[in-house]
């Protein structure tokens, strides 16, 4: 049945015409970097009630420039209520995404595997599996050793048993033997990148998971998600502020490997580091993906149409394209037009639509827009000097960034003694209001 559909997909495909919703030809639209058609497949297949389709949108919804992990997760409930508990290691990945606490992790972790049969279902122990590698603690001693002994006697294919087992002993402390084992992982699971970072971050020895990375470059075999990963994992691990062109390899090999997100990660890279590339070079992926995802593409000619260093500036096209991604509901497009309308790119600075953009996208759960409010209040641009309100919006900022992206430590905005009661206070009831409204994202799809 699956290859009689894929064969009419791929006939579809060549006759131009719009295939039929199902997963396999959403699969096959997302390995040709299709991703606004394979997203409407997905979602009329959720829609319609497919818990695998459910789980495969969900995890769609979290890779998009406007990421929405409520959505995400409410998709991952609906399919976890028909018993697909595939969602559960994909909503508890984007729950420590986000809320970064080890004892309110490791409590769902814990309530995620009580309905699992590890010793029944060899489905249900590789998810036991999944779900313990990501907060060890919730599995007990004689949990882990039982799974692994069991696991690595009855799987036969795409086992990942040195995944698991690095997982483990690093959770134990074994650092030395946790990296050996993962070493052995490498080149077959992006999840044993991920867990040797961490490890690595962790114990101060992020150069250590440099050159572990650097020593894989030659490996021909590895796959666009792999690659992607890596790319993701060594723009996290920078130690310093220099430009690493090995991230663009990695994007590079991603995106010739078929890996839909690169591309888009490509051009969020180069915006970052724009005295490395040109334009013309720019413009020429954005051109790529235009075809392939509308909406993000667009964002990104947006960004490259303002940014000063390439002496291209079209701040009026920039306009129109982020008032009408504001329209569709991409949340980075608010944050984009309050930085149009401070810059003056469009005349004199209006700084009443840019903080009023600001704080709709910090309303909305972007970090960004509580980062920027921080900064008008501080020094007093287009708004009174507030040091209570500077305070509290840089405060309120940490709440919403991914857990991987927060440094408590860095930046730290120091309040005057006369206004430490104030502040204090003012910072506590927003950063609330903040944290309310992320734990009201999780609160509803999270109770399962």
């Amino acid at each position: 049945m699956a290859s009689r559909t894929l064969i009419l997909c791929l006939a579809a495909a060549l006759a131009g015409c719009q295939m039929p919703a199902d997963t396999v030809t959403a699969r096959y639209l997302l390995s040709q970097g299709n991703t606004a058609e394979a997203q409407e497949q997905l979602r009329q297949l959720a829609e319609a009630g497919d818990a695998a389709a459910q789980v495969e949108y969900g995890k769609l919804l979290v890779g998009q420039q406007n990421a929405d992990p409520s959505e995400a997760l409410q998709w991952y409930q609906r399919a976890w209520q028909q018993q697909d508990y595939r969602a559960g290691p994909a909503s508890l990945r984007l729950f420590k995404r986000y809320q970064g606490s080890l004892a309110l992790g490791e409590a769902r972790a814990r309530e995620l595997l009580v309905p699992l049969r590890p010793q029944e279902n060899p489905e249900h122990l590789r998810l036991a599996l999944s779900i313990a590698a990501l907060y060890p603690g919730a599995a007990t001693d004689e949990q882990w050793q039982r799974w692994l002994h069991l696991y690595r006697r009855s799987c036969v294919v795409d086992c990942y048993f040195d995944t698991y087992a690095g997982r483990y002993a690093q959770h134990r402390g074994e650092f030395d033997e946790a990296e050996r084992i993962y070493a052995r992982a490498l080149h077959r699971d992006p999840r044993a990148v991920e867990y040797l970072q961490d490890m690595h971050w962790k114990n101060g020895k992020q150069e250590r998971f440099v050159e572990m990375m650097r020593n894989l470059e030659g490996d021909v075999s590895l796959g666009g998600a792999y690659c992607l990963r890596v790319a993701t994992l060594l723009k996290a691990n920078t130690t310093s502020d220099e430009h690493d062109p090995s991230v663009m390899r990695w994007l590079q090999r991603a995106a010739d490997n078929g890996e839909p997100a690169a591309l888009s990660e490509q051009l969020r890279y180069m915006l970052s580091w724009p005295e490395f590339y040109s334009h013309q070079v720019f413009m020429d992926k954005v051109a790529n993906l235009m075809p392939k995802d509308p909406a993000v593409a667009t964002f990104y000619r947006a960004e490259g149409d303002l940014e000063p260093l390439w002496y291209s500036l079209k701040p009026e096209r920039a306009r129109r394209d982020l008032e009408i991604l504001v329209e569709q509901g991409m949340t980075q497009a608010l944050m984009a037009l309050g930085s149009l309308y401070e810059s003056g790119f469009l005349g004199e600075a209006d700084m009443e639509r840019a903080i009023m953009y600001y704080t709709r996208a910090a309303e909305a759960g972007f970090a960004q827009g509580d980062a920027a409010l921080s900064i008008l209040y501080l020094y007093g641009r287009g708004v009174m000097r507030d040091p209570v309100k500077a305070y509290a919006h840089k405060e309120a900022s940490k709440v919403l960034l991914p857990r991987t992206a927060r440094d408590e430590t860095r930046e730290h905005l120091p309040l005057p003694e006369s206004l430490l009661p104030a502040g204090k206070q003012a910072a506590q009831n927003l950063v609330e209001h903040r944290r309310r409204w992320l734990e009201e994202q999780f609160s509803v799809a999270m109770s399962f």
